[in-house]
């Protein structure tokens, strides 16, 4: 019987949010879905929708309030990294578990700059980044072909682009923030994967899991001969790499982490590089779970009932291949 309600938000049909909603089908767990936009997939797809504010507005902390109360809403999963910076912020403020990562951890998820030079300072190798400013010397100094990314407020893989020439990086400038950076290409597309660490309340390690991501269809934003970047959706194939889930877990355990945190990450010769660190649930969440890593299933039963879980059986060696879904909702009964 799903008789424990969770407030999950941000469940618009590409987002984290809608992803945990899946997640949480077929569980002892009763999702409530919220969205700000009546055409939010999770709004008809869970078993009931509520509208929200969006994050940035004045009132958005006393609807969650007024959700959580009209609900009976015994937990909150944020779906989205706004949501996900702003209510594991005032925690104090919510009479309910928020289901996330340390509030302290969120600056490095909105800025690449600072998680580099956190990685670093950990004795961590994190792929070196250009200002733009200095683009001119991206040849020398990163070598083509190179990727070009915001470095603050982005999530998955928007304002990200492969360039192959200098010609190229130059017709970028009109379509770009200041702050944008510059990295090397590292390895090639069969070397990037996307990792999952699991930690307890108390930092302790639950457990990881790693996809060798498969650059294709609505994984694959942009490619070049033998160089491709990747969207936020991940699809590929879960492995059991030891030496690849070693070094995340000791990561996420340097950092702090005591929640869901991900890594993605390319893997040459000479080491493992760390492009992107998201102290939040991942896009992957519905694959995992559907291979038996279910992380939100997990912190709710440790948060919520004192479960400590061990290492999760769950099956690698299989394809997680992923599509869009869709719902038919008749235009009288959506929310407004």
């Amino acid at each position: 019987m799903r008789s424990v309600r969770v407030l999950v938000t941000g469940t618009g049909g590409t987002g984290v949010g809608a992803g945990i909603v899946a997640a949480l089908e077929n569980t002892y767990w009763y999702p409530v879905a919220a969205d700000a936009h009546p055409f939010s997939w999770g709004l008809y797809a869970a078993p009931e929708g509520v509208l929200l504010p969006w994050a940035d507005d004045p009132g958005y902390l006393d609807a969650v309030l007024k959700v959580i109360a009209g609900t009976g809403a015994q937990a909150v999963i944020p779906g989205t990294e706004q949501e996900t910076v702003l209510l594991t912020s005032h925690r104090d403020l919510i009479p309910v578990p928020v289901i996330g990562n340390n509030a302290w951890l969120m600056p490095m998820m909105r800025d690449k700059n600072l998680a580099q030079v956190r990685l670093a300072e950990l004795g961590f190798r994190p792929v070196p980044a250009l200002p733009w400013a200095q683009r001119d010397q991206a040849g020398d100094v990163v070598g083509f072909p190179v990727v070009v990314k915001p470095s603050c407020d982005t999530s998955g893989s928007r304002g990200v682009y492969l360039v192959t020439g200098p010609g190229e990086l130059e017709a970028l400038a009109p379509l770009v923030r200041p702050s944008t950076i510059i990295q090397p290409y590292l390895a090639d597309a069969r070397h990037e994967y996307t990792v999952g660490v699991l930690s307890a309340r108390n930092g302790d390690i639950i457990d990881s899991i790693v996809i060798r991501r498969e650059l294709t269809g609505v994984s694959l934003l942009q490619s070049a001969g033998d160089a491709a970047v990747s969207t936020g959706f991940s699809q590929g194939v879960i492995v059991r790499d030891q030496r690849i889930q070693d070094y995340c877990e000791t990561l996420a355990s340097k950092l702090g982490s005591a929640g869901p945190m991900n890594f993605q990450i390319r893997v040459t010769d000479e080491a493992i590089w760390v492009f992107e660190v998201h102290p939040r649930f991942s896009f992957s969440a519905p694959l995992r779970a559907a291979a038996g890593f279910n992380e939100a299933d997990a912190l709710l039963r440790h948060w919520l009932h004192g479960e400590q879980p061990g290492r999760l059986d769950y099956r690698t060696d299989v394809a997680v291949i992923r599509s869009f879904d869709q719902i038919v909702v008749p235009v009288s009964e959506m929310l407004s």
